[in-house]
């Protein structure tokens, strides 16, 4: 994997995603009881510094939904050498050490690319523990349903404002919209 002098740590520009590919964590941990408040103010100092980082999609946090269970930590970044820098780096070393001590037991689970929708959004292998790749076939069709639906409702869309073209010229439209929107929003 190629350097990127900008992002240390990120692939070059133009490096497959395959060999660095978007990533979601998971993470459950156990806090000490008595130590909610404490632990949701740093958390929350945690993810407002990976906000800023390089590549980070996103964070949440799932309370338990009652005393004495789990928090899950939910976080998301554009690949995993991102992720990876943020996880080495001494800004997030300094804000987690007190967290640490707030915590009893702490289980993290790495989910790259599709995975999460299919293992720890509807199945049972994140529940279990397991791991392993989607099938090919369940991403391709998860794919060709969010393309189709984007380009049926842009167009839709196109053709309510009264956007009247050429085929050839609708469809440059209707791509220049959709594609993003797989790359940058739905397919992360």
């Amino acid at each position: 994997m190629a350097a990127n002098p900008r992002f240390p740590g990120a692939s070059a520009p133009g490096s497959s995603d395959e060999l660095d590919p978007p990533v979601t964590v998971i993470r459950e941990m156990q806090v000490k009881p008595g130590a909610e408040a404490r632990f949701e103010a740093l958390m929350h100092t945690v993810i407002e510094e990976a906000c800023r980082r390089p590549g980070h999609l996103g964070a949440t946090v799932v309370r338990p939904a009652q005393p004495g269970q789990p928090y899950r930590f939910i976080y998301k970044f554009s690949h995993r050498s991102r992720l990876d820098a943020w996880h080495q780096s001494e800004a997030r070393a300094q804000l987690v050490a007190p967290i640490a001590e707030l915590i009893t037991v702490e289980k993290r689970d790495d989910f790259p690319g599709l995975e999460t929708w299919f293992e720890a959004g509807f199945g049972t292998a994140f529940a279990a523990g397991e791991g392993g790749a989607p099938s090919r076939w369940k991403t391709t069709l998860l794919s060709w349903i969010a393309i189709y639906l984007l380009v049926l409702g842009v167009s839709q869309l196109l053709d309510a404002i009264g956007v009247r073209t050429s085929m050839a010229v609708q469809t440059l439209i209707v791509t220049a919209i959709v594609v993003p929107l797989v790359a940058y929003i739905v397919g992360p």
